[in-house]
Formats: C-alpha cells, sequence, structure tokens
C-alpha cells in the first residue's frame, strides 16, 4: 500500500517578479497532488469543469470563472474530469517579499475562495479576477521593463483588494515565528503519519517543548501539532476508504490510529459521518485502485 504524499513545494519566483506563475499544460491532467508551500496561492480557473479543490481536508468545487486563494502551509490538491479542455493558472507568491511589502500580512487568514466570497463583495471579487487575467495576459510577452512595470502595477491593486476585503486578521502573537521548524515538522509528520508519532514525541525529536511547538504551529498553521498530526491522518483514512475496499480496522492501523473506535470517533467529528456511512455514501464516484489492495 502506497501512503498519501503530501510534498513542500519550494516554490522559485520569476525573475524580478516577486511571485511564481504557472499555467495548466493541456497535454498532462488537471489533478494535483497534496501538497503545500510557505506563499500564499491565487488560481484563476477560465474553462473547463467542475474542480473538486481540497485544502486541509475541507473540499470546495469550483467552475469556470471562479478564483480563489490558498493560505500560507495549507495542505492542497485538486480533481477533476480527465476529458475537459482545462485551462488554468495561478501565482504564488513570494512571503517574504509580501512580508517586506505588508507586515502586517503576516496575520492574513484569506476568505477568497469561500462560497461566499463571490457575493459577499462582488465589486471587489471582479476587480481582483481583471487584474489576475491582465498579469495573465501580460506574461504571454517576454518581460521587459515596462511589461514588469505593468505586471507589478496590477500585482499591487490585487493585493489592496485582498486585504481591503478578503483578509481575516488571526490573533495577533508575541511568539516570534520559526517557519523552519513549523515546516521540518510538517515534512516529518506528513512521511511518518502511519508511525506511532504524537506532538510530545515530535518535540522531543527537535529538541524543543511541546508548548513551544504548539506555539510555533499555531502561529503559522493556526493548528496545534497533534491536530495538524490528526488531520493528515484523517485525509489518509478517507483517501483508502473511497480508493480500496480495505477494512475500516486495517485502514485505521496503517493511518497511525491506535484503534477502529478512535478512527470512527474522529471522522464522524471531522465529516460528519462515520467510516463505514461516509464510504457508502461518496465511494461510488471514485474508481476503486485494485493496486492497494
Amino acid at each position: 500500500m502506497t501512503p498519501l504524499q503530501i510534498q513542500h513545494e519550494a516554490v522559485q519566483s520569476m525573475p524580478r517578479l516577486p511571485f511564481k506563475y504557472y499555467e495548466h499544460d493541456p497535454l498532462t491532467t488537471i489533478n494535483v497532488a497534496p501538497h503545500w508551500h510557505q506563499g500564499i496561492e491565487l488560481n484563476y480557473l477560465l474553462a473547463g469543469d467542475t474542480l473538486t479543490f481540497v485544502t486541509d481536508g475541507q473540499t470546495q468545487q469550483y467552475q469556470p470563472g471562479d478564483i480563489w486563494a490558498t493560505n500560507r502551509r495549507s495542505v492542497h490538491s485538486a480533481t477533476g474530469s480527465p476529458d475537459a479542455d482545462w485551462d488554468e493558472f495561478g501565482l504564488i507568491i513570494d512571503d517574504d517579499y509580501l512580508l517586506t511589502q505588508l507586515p502586517a500580512s503576516a496575520n492574513w487568514q484569506l476568505t477568497l475562495g469561500l462560497t461566499t466570497a463571490k457575493t459577499t463583495h462582488p465589486t471587489s471579487y471582479t476587480v481582483i479576477q481583471q487584474q489576475l487575467l491582465t498579469i495573465h495576459d501580460l506574461l504571454q510577452h517576454p518581460v521587459t521593463d515596462t511589461v514588469r512595470l505593468q505586471v507589478l502595477s496590477h500585482f499591487f491593486q490585487l493585493l489592496i483588494e485582498l486585504d481591503q476585503h478578503f483578509v481575516i486578521l488571526k490573533d495577533d502573537t508575541t511568539t516570534s515565528p520559526n517557519q523552519s521548524l513549523t515546516d521540518t515538522v510538517m515534512t516529518t509528520i506528513n512521511d511518518h503519519y502511519a508511525e506511532p508519532i504524537s506532538g510530545t514525541t515530535l518535540a522531543e525529536q527537535y529538541h524543543v517543548s511541546l508548548t513551544t511547538l504548539n506555539q510555533q504551529f499555531k502561529t503559522n498553521l493556526q493548528l496545534s501539532v497533534n491536530r495538524y498530526l490528526r488531520l493528515v491522518r484523517l485525509m489518509n483514512a478517507r483517501r483508502l476508504l473511497l480508493s480500496t475496499d480495505m477494512k475500516v480496522d486495517y485502514i485505521a492501523v496503517h493511518c497511525g490510529f491506535t484503534s477502529a473506535k478512535t478512527l470512527n470517533r474522529n471522522f464522524k467529528a471531522w465529516k460528519g459521518l462515520t467510516p463505514t456511512d461516509y464510504r457508502q455514501a461518496y465511494q461510488r464516484y471514485h474508481q476503486i485502485d485494485t493496486n492497494c489492495l
């Protein structure tokens, strides 16, 4: 059985621009494996079909014309029909640059992408769409000094709209962020969630107190280390429920839960259904991967 791999994407900004720009390659699948990165990601689905986007275990479905943001260090993935003619692009903002220009953005929790975003601030939503599309069009040409300045002007307007209309400020904290520690422990959890690890063992492994580790996770992720560990285990359990015929007891063991009872309790708190009920409700939408049996 191959575990769900959650990759840390090291993002390289474009030369002289404060973000990585990407476009979907029409020759490849729209599916994107679970991953995370330090910077905020903005996405624009121009054409295609319903795109299922999962962020920290929460599922949203986007339609052509939709835009959305992914917050720092949020684990996210995408799936969609292999037959659709997809046209999608996005920006991953360089976090050091953003924090230099807007120090208050350290406390940003972006709401762009929630189902209410389009209706709550429709004018600003449209402005961000226009800014993204203009940046997209400008970057179809060589990035001369003039083009770079044009791109930056639209990029700054985009940041202003986000700041004014699509931000919930996290509680300020006196804890100095140690992003390297958080990133390292996240990677360890993503690689070893099936093992008997916990916040306590991780704190010991990295020679910090559990209090310090929790403070760093809450500063950077708004989750305690144990809540993040539980989320990763639940995401893997969900994948196995939908993609295999493995028994719930077996799934519990292979996702790091001490028993099926523990998995049942945590899964129901997460999705509102027991693992068995969730499988019965949604497995018909997923092809069973017999290679995992």
